[in-house]
């Protein structure tokens, strides 16, 4: 909420400053008369508009400026000499464009309007553009504006800020790299190089749809943020901005650092907004640390908008307990027993910035002393109090538990609150009935009794353990009216135990290819798959619904609703039919009484029956099983239903066929073994199509939310777009997901129905660091790279490789060893195992996002690609992939061959 204000101050509010003989951004308003009144932003401008951060960073710099009647029409296009008054501005030639005296002539090509003429003369001075290239384009153009009026296309705004920021040495060295967009070929060869500069210096990007568009218009929002996003390959910033290390920030001031050790202070308005370096979302200004790279653009000394350029920490930072603080001397000693020397202004607070003094820090605190790398000196000048010590009892649950670091983290039933501690080797561990466990019997999620000495965990009670990931069986005692639970009595043991179903739970009974909940009765054996407490598969062990497919109907008796029917391998049968059984024809339900009349003698019926008991009854229009035979030469085609039955058609006229995702499919195509349906004539005698199914793991590669289409790649690595539009997706939870759920290089299953997708399952691979194996029970604790872990029970249908490649064992993973774990199409679970490398980086290409690292021994690969959330970091510090620089020593991490995490 705090964000959206700011955001909208911004655009409301009146910076009082000097912008005397600035010409409007408009051919059809000029205006040079002084102003004192100068907006941020403008009032078509909203709050949540995309491009808010970047008009109203250029706004308060001078180098744009709306329409006379003071909008900025953001979604207009931009003129060419528009382009060119906003480049020089921002470059600081506005006093080259008023020392001109002489009015310069353009050719007839090149035609602008008075206001613009020389801001266009100083760019021809500068080099932003040539005479001889405009002439050359304005003999393909064949719009009728003047020059200067002319829409500015986007491959010509990138040819002209790249040149503005100085890089036209980095375009020229990438003039002939094809990019990776689908329109490639669309690009001028002119300016190709261009064009991947900007694109690799984060200054223009594509489209959705793997598109550029170089002979796009560009709106006025767009141009701002071209503009905006490449001030920081600027040697030179606009007057009025200023960049630095951050060195303190109180809520009126902040203060700065340049890199020749100057400090400066400058007040903070009310309505000063801040923006990251992640997104273009408004942060709060408490995100920001100190050292972070920083730049602001004030007007008077009044700092109104701030971004963060890197968050990169340029501190020594030591952390421990203190042990005694020397008030005198101002030395702080911590429990690896050195001693710490303080700045006399040493500035104390706590974790969320509140002042504290330095005598009221006590002895047992955890503390962390700071110092920056920026100014030579060696005391202290912060310190953060991160813990006070702790004495107490109290109940919880476990929400994280690192056995590595031996660091657990609750969450307070009172409180509510997180609270972390760490824990020896003595810890005591027990049971509810006081029986002693060790560490390994503790999970995420158990609900504990702990209690702490000096904040530090010494016993936990464990009142009850979750059930993470684990497998059930019991028989079904009752199921709630709700549908929303289930009681059964467990195989083991015999106790009565209630569960929770998740919204989508899965139902599977042998037979039935459709069930749900509703098909679960009182007395079926069951095995329970529970995830986070959480029935989410149901499987009915002990009964199977038996499945007559394309029995022949001998007989029914009205009177008796007697049924008799003959199966394809010519055994009789015979039922007696309730009222409720549910009976369809060509696809439509039908009551009861239209049975005799509707089903007669000769007809093909499929039957559902449980326990002796016809459920369903449908006339015979589609049939599903596996192909067994396929002969061509006498036109025969053989399918093994769902029930194991054989059935035997004969082709006589060729059937539509239709192969999961693949177009033009003909019989020949078909191979034994493949899952089919055969849809049958009116009078059953004929197959008039054939379409299979299939169900596989693909990886997305990219999702375009507009057109609700993903494009993936098959285990063969070949890419094809999918449409999901009307397709039920789910996620990895079994909750209803969204096209807006899909990540890029993660997974998800695809079932296919001839060539309709019918069902898209979001699979979220757990990547993380192994905090704890259990070969005995194939049990492992993963965190991840945000902090939160999960166990996963392996089970026995599992399949372990190291990278994806050579084959594994599971009592091969060891802690520390970073995994993607995962089901398959066939629900396997799949381990993938990274064993962390020490290798040297060579460097980093951020035009190809890969590293490069140096070789160790013949034939080793050195060059990676990175996987787009990888986890870079430094101890507990995250930091860019840019900061690796030649020479540094890491640790590599690669899982599905792209990295996904490097450790300094």
């Amino acid at each position: 909420m705090r964000n959206k204000k700011l955001a909208s101050a911004i655009v409301s509010s009146l910076i009082i400053t000097s912008l005397a003989g600035t010409p409007v951004l408009a051919a059809e308003s000029v205006n040079t008369t002084s102003t004192s009144n100068v907006k941020l932003s403008f009032p078509d401008v909203k709050s949540d508009y995309w491009g808010i951060r970047h008009i109203s960073k250029l706004a308060l710099e001078g180098i744009i400026e709306g329409y006379e009647d003071g909008a900025y029409r953001a979604e207009n296009s931009v003129s060419q000499q528009d382009v060119l008054i906003m480049a020089t501005r921002m470059m600081g030639l506005q006093g080259d464009v008023d020392a001109m005296t002489t009015a310069t002539v353009f050719p007839d090509f090149m035609l602008v309007d008075n206001y613009a003429r020389n801001y266009v003369a100083i760019a021809l001075q500068k080099g932003l553009i040539s005479n001889e290239e405009e002439k050359v384009r304005s003999q393909s153009d064949k719009s009728k504006d003047k020059w200067g009026q002319r829409k500015a296309t986007r491959e010509w705004v990138a040819e002209v800020v790249i040149r503005a920021i100085g890089k036209a040495t980095t375009a020229q060295s990438l003039s002939s790299t094809p990019t990776a967009f689908k329109d490639n070929n669309d690009i001028s060869s002119s300016t190709l190089g261009f064009v991947n500069a900007a694109v690799a210096l984060k200054v223009v990007d594509g489209f959705e749809d793997g598109t550029f568009q170089p002979k796009g218009a560009v709106t006025r929002a767009q141009m701002a943020a071209f503009l905006s996003r490449s001030q920081k390959e600027l040697a030179t910033l606009p007057s009025r901005a200023v960049k630095g290390y951050m060195t303190s920030l109180t809520s009126g001031t902040i203060g700065l650092m340049d890199k020749d050790g100057n400090t400066s202070t400058y007040k903070l308005s009310p309505n000063t907004v801040f923006y990251g370096n992640k997104s273009d979302t408004a942060i709060a200004a408490k995100t920001l640390q100190e050292t972070f790279e920083v730049s602001l653009v004030q007007v008077n000394g009044t700092a109104y908008y701030v971004e963060i350029i890197s968050d990169e920490l340029q501190l020594d930072i030591h952390e421990g307990k203190l042990l005694k603080m020397n008030m005198t001397s101002l030395k702080a000693t911590l429990d690896d027993f050195e001693s710490y020397d303080l700045a006399p202004d040493v500035a104390v607070t706590d974790t969320e910035g509140r002042g504290l003094s330095l005598a009221s820090i006590v002895n047992g605190s955890t503390i962390q002393l700071r110092k920056s790398k920026i100014v030579k000196t060696d005391k202290y000048t912060s310190i953060i109090v991160k813990q006070v010590p702790v004495n107490k009892t109290a109940e919880g649950a476990i929400q994280t538990l690192n056995k590595d670091a031996m660091q657990i983290t609750l969450l307070d039933t009172v409180s509510g609150q997180p609270e972390t501690y760490g824990f020896s080797s003595n810890l005591i561990a027990t049971l509810p009935d006081n029986s002693l466990v060790d560490i390994n019997s503790l999970h995420v999620g158990d609900s504990v009794e702990y209690t702490v000495k000096n904040s530090e965990i010494i016993k936990i009670v464990i009142k009850k353990q979750a059930d993470v990931g684990v497998s059930v069986e019991g028989t079904l005692k009752a199921l709630g009216d709700d549908k929303t639970f289930l009681t059964i009595t467990k195989t083991a043991g015999g106790a009565l135990a209630s569960y929770t179903l998740s919204d989508n739970v899965q139902v599977r009974i042998n037979g039935l290819a459709t069930a749900s909940i509703y098909d679960i009765a009182p007395g079926d054996q069951l095995k329970l798959d529970v995830l986070n407490n959480k029935v989410t598969l149901i499987t009915v062990t002990n009964r199977s619904i038996e499945n007559l497919y394309f029995a022949k109907i001998i007989s029914y008796d009205q009177a008796s609703k007697l049924l008799t029917v003959i199966d394809n391998t010519g055994k009789p049968h015979a039922y007696i039919l309730k009222d409720t059984v549910s009976i369809s024809y060509a696809g439509m339900k039908l009551p009861f009484a239209n049975f005799s009349s509707t089903f007669t003698a000769g007809k093909y019926v499929d039957l559902l029956v449980s326990k002796d008991n016809v459920t369903q009854i449908q006339m015979s229009s589609q049939l599903d099983g596996a192909l067994t035979q396929l002969n061509l030469q006498t036109n025969d085609i053989t399918l093994k239903t769902d029930s194991g039955q054989s059935l035997t058609f004969k082709l006589n006229f060729a059937p539509q066929v239709e192969l999961a995702n693949k177009p033009n499919s003909a019989l020949s195509d078909l191979k034994v073994g493949d899952n089919v349906s055969l849809l049958l004539s009116f009078d059953q005698g004929i197959v008039t199509k054939i379409v299979t199914s299939k169900t596989a793991l693909y990886k997305t590669v990219l999702s375009n939310v507009n057109s609700k289409q993903i494009t993936v790649t098959d285990q063969s690595n070949t890419s094809f777009a999918v449409s999901l539009e009307g397709v039920p997706i789910v996620k990895a939870d079994q909750s209803v997901g969204s096209i807006t759920d899909f990540a890029i290089d993660d997974y998800v299953k695809l079932t296919f129905k001839g060539l309709a997708v019918v069902k898209a399952e979001l699979i979220s691979p757990v990547r993380g660091k192994v905090t704890s194996v259990n070969a005995a029970s194939s049990s492992l604790t993963v965190q991840d790279f945000s902090g939160k872990s999960q166990v996963i029970n392996a089970g026995s249908n599992y399949d372990v490789k190291l990278n994806g490649g050579v084959a594994w064992s599971f009592t091969s993973i060891k802690v520390g060893d970073r995994v993607q774990v995962m089901k398959d199409a066939n629900d396997k679970l799949l381990i993938q195992v990274a064993v962390g490398s020490k290798r040297e980086v060579d460097n980093y290409n951020n035009v190809v996002n890969q590293f490069y690292f140096k070789a160790t021994s013949s034939g080793e690969k050195t060059a990676y690609s990175i996987f787009p959330r990888a986890y870079f970091h430094k101890g507990t510090d995250v930091v860019s992939a840019s900061s690796f620089t030649a020479g540094d020593q890491v640790t590599l991490y690669v899982l599905d061959d792209k990295i996904v995490e490097i450790e300094k």
